[in-house]
């Protein structure tokens, strides 16, 4: 399990790869009853700032520990033989020093690593070939946004069958340069068409609408669905970029948005200590009174239970609607809510007698009130007479 003590000064890595290590184990373990071969590719592999020369703390070994537990949970608990292949990519050439000492001294037969030096776009070709027909996770963490992750660039990759991805969106970066005349065909790169802004738009209409570029033609290219994290400098709450999760089945979106769910707990946990150490470094004395000041600027959690509940009278009506896998995914989708929003605001409109199960008895039902496919056979909803 990750420690938030390991990443100090770098904690908006430790949520990065929160969700990361959240994700992958669901993932891994999921594809891993059906395939027998696994690929992960990290794009941007580093390492970077890491001290520790084992590298736990990165997305290397935090990537290679998720696959040797998978390929032992797999055999000890359902009898089944996965091999995994890895392969990570840097450009830096000091850091893929780095990273292949560390790979050279990898040994586990059932996780075979490899890397490669160079720009993972020029390298396409030889990705494309190096993963076969195989189910591949795609890792893309770059540092920068220009000629990297938009939808043309990326076109081969996403429209490669048995593929699924985290792509990191740098949105601070890229939206600073979103209004200068000389980055537009940079920005047409990355989010597919051109960005329409007046200047007079808040600034979550701006996120909003630079979000919703880049997820659309993403999707196009990629003919799948997306689901995002945001993730917030540590200590404040000025956005720095956004986590887009591209798969092709319903499923992945379940799984996807409850690790995310999780995530945005670490987050205000990593924002509350970021503040206090601030604090402390400012004022070396104790100050009894203190912690008034960090509980000021917290970041709260976030109560959309009245978004879910409005969102849910919106879709379900007289006639009876089956929440399966499938709906459940284009409603996370759709209303952009967590799995648990979605559950509070279904357990208040039941309570309220305004929607009613038509299958299943609720009443004795605490958290779960929508169950998508369970057991085995999803259950009928509808508005109350």
């Amino acid at each position: 399990m990750l420690s938030l003590k390991d990443y100090v000064g770098r904690e908006q890595s430790f949520l990065k790869h929160t969700i990361l290590e959240t994700y992958l184990q669901r993932l891994f373990m999921i594809i891993g009853r059906a395939e027998v071969t696994i690929n992960y590719v990290d794009c941007f592999a580093g390492p970077w700032a890491d001290d520790n020369k084992e590298l736990k703390d990165t997305s290397i070994g935090l990537s290679i520990e998720q696959m040797r537990k998978c390929v032992a949970t797999l055999r000890k608990n359902h009898q089944k033989t996965v091999t995994f292949r890895a392969l990570y990519i840097e450009k830096d050439r000091a850091a893929f020093s780095r990273l292949q000492e560390y790979l050279d001294k990898h040994r586990d037969p059932a996780v075979h690593v490899e890397c490669r030096h160079g720009d993972y776009t020029t390298l396409i070709p030889d990705i494309m070939a190096w993963s076969q027909d195989h189910f591949t996770f795609f890792f893309v963490d770059p540092k920068g946004w220009k000629g990297i992750i938009g939808p043309t660039t990326m076109q081969m990759l996403l429209e490669r069958p048995k593929t699924e991805f985290l792509i990191n969106l740098m949105y601070d970066f890229a939206n600073r340069a979103a209004s200068i005349e000389k980055h537009e065909a940079d920005m047409v790169e990355l989010l597919g068409e051109a960005l329409a802004l007046d200047g007079d738009e808040t600034a979550d209409i701006r996120q909003d609408r630079f979000l919703g570029l880049y997820r659309k033609n993403t999707q196009n290219t990629y003919g799948g669905r997306s689901a995002y994290v945001p993730i917030n400098r540590p200590g404040t709450t000025k956005l720095l970029y956004f986590l887009v999760y591209l798969t092709r089945h319903p499923l992945g979106i379940k799984v996807f948005k409850e690790a995310a769910e999780k995530m945005m707990v670490a987050q205000r946990v990593t924002h509350a200590e970021v503040q206090l150490r601030k604090q402390f470094e400012a004022a070396p004395v104790s100050d009894l009174f203190a912690m008034d000041d960090v509980a000021e600027h917290c970041i709260t959690a976030t109560d959309n239970r009245l978004l879910a509940k409005q969102f849910l009278l919106k879709k379900l009506s007289i006639t009876p609607v089956l929440v399966d896998y499938d709906l459940w995914a284009t409603w996370l989708e759709e209303s952009d809510l967590y799995p648990s929003d979605l559950q509070l605001g279904m357990k208040e409109l039941v309570a309220e007698g305004l929607v009613k199960n038509l299958n299943a008895d609720v009443s004795k039902r605490r958290t779960q009130f929508i169950q998508p496919n369970y057991p085995k056979e999803s259950e009928r909803w509808c508005l109350s007479n």
